[in-house]
């Protein structure tokens, strides 16, 4: 099972180098934006402060939703970390919410204070790490299968986004103080791209709690892998969900109704098998044995099948 306590090792690295670096610029933004003059950048460095609950918020999911199953929880904790990822979504949208409210005060009330020079390189090195930690994490990610990882990669962006407006801002006012209305202006912009991306995260974790099946070319995908295996005659009520970031299989197998018990599970046994071995996603698969010349049965109560069906 790919999502378990030895494989979440470089998730946790990755963001917890992430907080060290947060808390780097939250001190140079603060300190150097009251120095020099610059609201945008003492702005900039209260929204980085959300980075730090995030972080802290990703690593507690990563870390319980790689729980093994237990007498409470027999699919695991896996949805532990859809909620993270929803979560994650949300604070980005609050983000870009924020930012609009900070633009359009500044809007409305301009600063008549040129920001000091040294604000600018403060701003430049915001936006350079942000955007290196957007790199690394969306890469670990990516290898490694976490959605909520993804989320968080897209925080850092954010605020690359968001460092990018205030060095834009900062030196065109340093330039002539009538081009200060440039900050807010970007700001506006940014906080589009911010909701936008925290939008499309959290309705994509919404989907995977109420269990959205997988994309139709991945079905097809494990189909074709049940029906390589041999004594297979047909794929019957094949269904799939997401725990967490992982995919949980339950497939209905026509069989030659002369096959016995035995031989019956051992073609069961090695389409879960092979399943396993081929899609490092999915962490579980419930194989069912149908005679062939049965019809597929129909759903009674509660989604349960009328009948009985051996299970692997």
């Amino acid at each position: 099972m790919a999502n378990t306590r030895e494989h979440i090792g470089s998730s946790i690295r990755v963001t917890v180098i992430g907080s060290v670096l947060n808390v780097v610029l939250i001190v140079l933004k603060l300190s150097l934006g009251i120095l020099g003059h610059s609201r945008a950048l003492v702005a900039d460095g209260l929204h980085s402060m959300t980075d730090l609950m995030t972080d802290a918020i990703l690593v507690g999911g990563l870390i319980i939703g790689a729980k093994p199953t237990d007498e409470s929880h027999h699919y695991g904790h896996g949805k532990v970390e859809i909620l993270v990822e929803m979560l994650l979504g949300g604070i980005l949208v609050l983000a870009g919410i924020l930012i609009i409210y900070d633009s359009a005060g500044d809007l409305l009330s301009p600063s008549n204070t040129t920001p000091s020079m040294f604000v600018i390189p403060a701003a430049l090195f915001s936006v350079l790490s942000k955007e290196w930690l957007y790199r690394i994490t969306m890469r670990t990610a990516r290898s490694e299968g976490h959605p909520a990882l993804v989320a968080n990669a897209w925080h850092h962006r954010s605020d690359a986004l968001s460092s990018v407006g205030v060095l834009l801002a900062v030196s065109l006012a340093i330039i002539h103080p009538a081009f200060a209305a440039a900050d807010p202006l970007v700001g506006f912009v940014v906080a589009i791209l911010v909701i936008g991306t925290g939008g499309k995260i959290g309705w994509k974790a919404t989907l995977r709690i109420i269990d959205t099946a997988p994309a139709g070319d991945y079905m097809e995908r494990i189909h074709r892998m049940i029906m390589e295996v041999p004594d297979v005659r047909s794929v019957r009520n094949l269904r799939m969900r997401y725990v967490g970031s992982l995919i949980a299989v339950e497939v209905h197998l026509g069989l030659d109704p002369e096959m016995s018990i035995d031989r019956g599970h051992a073609v069961a046994y090695e389409v879960k098998r092979s399943i396993l071995e081929r899609d490092s996603r999915v962490f579980d698969v419930l194989v069912h044995m149908e005679p062939e010349n049965r019809e597929p049965r129909q759903r009674g109560a509660r989604g349960r099948e009328k009948g009985f069906s051996p299970s692997v």
